[in-house]
């Protein structure tokens, strides 16, 4: 956990780094951590043993012939601000999954908890309007971390914005993008269907990349039709077709049940419903490909 001279131009091993920063920055405080169970199992990770009376390591022979490090349940490990985990070294890895979970250590600086409270700074008590401190003081840094994710995000805004700026089907190609949104412009000019593109683009640039490169934008479009007439609706917070047949309580869980081979037939009765005008009397659809 020494401090490390790695050349920093290498993101393999920026991204390998596990810096562990104080909320009271460098004061020279020193934390005393033991090993912490994973709230979600309630169990010590993998790297971490049980002792036995003499304070050795409980392990299985298979265990001990693999020559693995494995961190003992009461052992303390000394944390500061700066403290460096290299997860390229085995012990150094185990000695960080050992902790990682401990409640003085928070994922990021500003992370919450289930509820929404800051794991450091806490909440304010809406009555007494004084803050409720949080229980970390340490949060994890991963050197260059911040800055490689910022770059990604900005190559996938260029290219969402891409599609939308080069899409063949201009002001039409974009109103069906936008009502796939759940945005409807039909009355708006082309510069403002456009410029909310480009909006959702900057904040979400996945989004715009799937409706440009997804393979079920036919099933979006079918699916947001059938909520606008009403053959799709929202009952006690999930989407039901015909009063019982349950898709799911968000619209990525109802296209996924629309996905579902075992679903077709009743699929089929929802274009029906929804396209009534497109279906010759043979039952095939005569709705051209829109997208």
């Amino acid at each position: 956990m020494a401090n490390k001279n790695n050349d920093l131009r290498n993101s393999d091993i920026i991204n390998n780094l596990v810096v562990l920063r104080s909320v009271f920055g460098k004061v020279g405080q020193k934390y005393y951590l033991n090993p912490a169970k994973d709230p979600k199992t309630g169990r010590y990770p993998e790297c971490v043993k049980h002792v036995n009376s003499q304070g050795d390591l409980i392990l299985t022979d298979a265990e001990r012939n693999t020559g693995k490090y494995y961190v003992k349940e009461d052992e303390v490990i000394i944390v500061e601000d700066g403290t460096t985990f290299d997860l390229n070294n085995e012990v150094e890895a185990a000695r960080w999954e050992a902790i990682k979970n401990c409640p003085l250590i928070a994922p990021e600086r500003f992370a919450k908890d289930a509820n929404g409270n800051n794991l450091i700074d806490g909440t304010t008590d809406m009555r007494s309007r004084k803050p409720r401190y949080g229980i970390a003081e340490l949060y994890v840094d991963r050197p260059g971390l911040d800055s490689k994710n910022r770059v990604t995000k900005k190559k996938l805004v260029h290219e969402a914005v891409s599609y939308i700026l080069d899409d063949d089907r201009g002001y039409d190609g974009h109103l069906l993008r936008a009502k796939l949104l759940g945005k409807k412009m039909e009355n708006m000019p082309a510069s403002d269907v456009e410029d909310y593109l480009i909006q959702v683009a900057e904040k979400d640039p996945q989004k715009i990349i799937n409706l440009y490169t997804g393979d079920d934008l036919t099933l979006r479009l079918l699916f947001y039709d059938a909520k606008d007439k009403h053959v799709i609706i929202r009952k006690s917070g999930v989407y039901v077709y015909s009063d019982n047949v349950v898709l799911g309580a968000t619209d990525d869980a109802a296209l996924s049940w629309m996905k579902q081979a075992r679903n077709k037939k009743t699929l089929d009765l929802i274009s029906r419903d929804t396209y009534p005008d497109m279906y010759k009397d043979d039952g095939k659809s005569k709705k051209d490909d829109e997208v």
